[in-house]
């Protein structure tokens, strides 16, 4: 009885596509591993040492994610965010479009 409290585990992905990595974090998601990213891989590949300052320990709760959800089951407050994200997407899109076929949107 209570393992889970006791037991600490520390996932490191070197590569890989972002659908595989979600997936192994979600099905280890009740153990709360510890997350470690690799910035610098080619010290890793080229010099087969990896540096600490490439690594950056990552805390369970700074890194966990959730499957997406509709809209419509989301909190008034995300809501706003994605109705101003899309709003934002749209304008961006207008602006560029008018820039297509030159060097500057200005």
């Amino acid at each position: 009885e209570g393992w889970a409290d006791r037991l600490h585990l520390t996932l490191s992905f070197a590569d890989g596509s972002p659908a595989r990595v979600n997936a192994i974090g979600a099905a280890l998601r009740p153990y709360r591993p510890t997350y470690m990213h690799i910035w610098a891989l080619k010290t890793f590949w080229h010099e087969t040492k990896v540096c600490e300052d490439d690594v950056e320990i990552l805390d369970f709760d700074d890194v966990d994610t959730v499957a997406p959800e509709p809209i419509s089951e989301a909190s008034g407050a995300v809501r706003l965010v994605v109705a101003e994200m899309a709003r934002f997407r749209r304008e961006f899109e207008r602006v560029a479009a008018l820039g297509e076929g030159t060097q500057s949107l200005a």
